[in-house]
């Protein structure tokens, strides 16, 4: 675990850009390793199986507090730093710092309506999740805060494709912490070697492969698909 707050917190960032979620495809899979060396299949939740669009939920902010882009931008990136996903701040202190830096009296539900705007189940992915579930246990590993996952949780009840979910919130790390990649082998008491991990930002993959896990950078449904039936999984209940 790290050990300084600023290695605890997560990287100062806007969550906001678009382009934050971009990310080379250093790697799409290991196509020699087979499926019956694995033992537990990890996936993030963001862009993976939940999709969302930031710009919508940004569109939210500014008209509430008539700020630009930029100025959006700025405050986003500040309020980064205070821990939110790693559950260093709560929820309504961390409304608290953006009323403060946005000058407005956003309320908790009018917050989390903003917040919670534009998320969405991707319905394929979900699909086969449900079908993997049969073959193997799976874990979701995924920074993200309470708000947005008890959203999740409440609409999509996403809990019910993993036998573990472990939280950034919850356990105060984040990708691409190598501890929140042990965290994963401690709760399973498995080696890295039996474990695959799916994510769709090049960092957290990275640093998943430096702990020493299997990865496939998520690229979309389709690919992914590919990978696990060329690893010999069943894909489809068909």
């Amino acid at each position: 675990m790290s050990n300084t707050k600023a290695e605890q917190t997560a990287p100062a960032k806007d969550p906001f850009d678009p382009e934050s979620f971009k990310s080379p495809a250093i790697m799409s899979g290991d196509k020699q390793l087979q499926g019956s060396t694995l033992k537990l299949l990890v996936f993030d939740m963001g862009h993976v199986f939940v999709d969302f669009d930031w710009e919508v939920v940004c569109a939210g902010f500014m008209k509430a507090s008539g700020k630009t882009r930029d100025d959006l931008r700025q405050v986003m990136a500040r309020c980064a730093k205070l821990g939110y996903e790693t559950g260093h701040i709560d929820t309504a202190g961390f409304l608290a710092e953006l009323n403060k830096e946005l000058g407005t009296q956003i309320s908790h539900d009018e917050f989390c309506a903003i917040w919670n705007a534009s998320f969405v189940e991707n319905e394929e992915m979900a699909e086969l999740l449900s079908v993997l579930r049969e073959q193997r246990p799976l874990y979701l590993l995924s920074n993200t805060n309470e708000v947005h996952y008890n959203f999740l949780q409440g609409t999509y009840n996403v809990a019910r494709h993993f036998n573990e979910l472990i939280l950034s919130y919850e356990v105060g790390l984040a990708k691409p912490q190598a501890a929140i990649y042990h965290e994963v082998l401690k709760r399973s008491g498995l080696t890295a070697a039996e474990c695959l991990f799916v994510d769709d930002l090049a960092p957290n993959i990275k640093a998943a492969q430096e702990v020493g896990l299997h990865t496939i950078h998520f690229t979309g449904a389709a690919d992914l698909k590919a990978h696990l039936s060329s690893m010999g999984f069943r894909i489809s209940r068909s």
